[in-house]
């Protein structure tokens, strides 16, 4: 006859991952003859699940007023920091996506690779979005992002 004897720590749970986040709004409108405009959040989060770690910006946006295009370009630039040195690092573009004509409530994700460290104390998720109105006069801005709390 067999019997089964259960697993050592059966019952025992694996430790939450650790995150924190911070989110970060703006207003995009295009200048000129043809208005349109729509909010952009961006949320930078930085996880920690053992000894893995990475960063993400998840970009939410609102309803867009108006028809016309918004932005030439948007592109979001995630960092994963320890203590503001750079350890990853990614750039996603969200042109088409912002200029996609829908009612808002969509996400788009832009995350780093994974990083495998022990290291503790001081990782942040840090960014900033690169972008051109269209009709500003501007080209190129950059709107600097508060990055997240740190997590061991």
């Amino acid at each position: 006859m067999l019997t089964f004897a259960p697993a050592a720590n059966a019952n025992a749970s694996a430790p939450a991952a650790n995150i924190q986040c911070r989110s970060n709004s703006k207003v995009f409108a295009r200048g000129g003859a043809t208005p349109a405009s729509r909010s952009v959040t961006v949320r930078l989060c930085v996880e920690r699940d053992d000894v893995t770690l990475r960063a993400w910006g998840s970009v939410s946006m609102g309803a867009k007023s108006g028809t016309a295009d918004i932005v030439y370009h948007l592109v979001v630039n995630v960092r994963l920091e320890q203590n503001d040195a750079d350890m990853a690092a990614v750039s996603c573009d969200a042109t088409a996506w912002t200029n996609f004509d829908d009612a808002g409530g969509q996400r788009f994700t832009c995350q780093t690779q994974d990083r495998y460290s022990s290291e503790t104390g001081g990782w942040t998720a840090d960014g900033n979005v690169s972008y051109d109105l269209i009709g500003d006069g501007k080209n190129d801005l950059t709107w600097s992002l508060a990055g997240s709390p740190a997590i061991s």
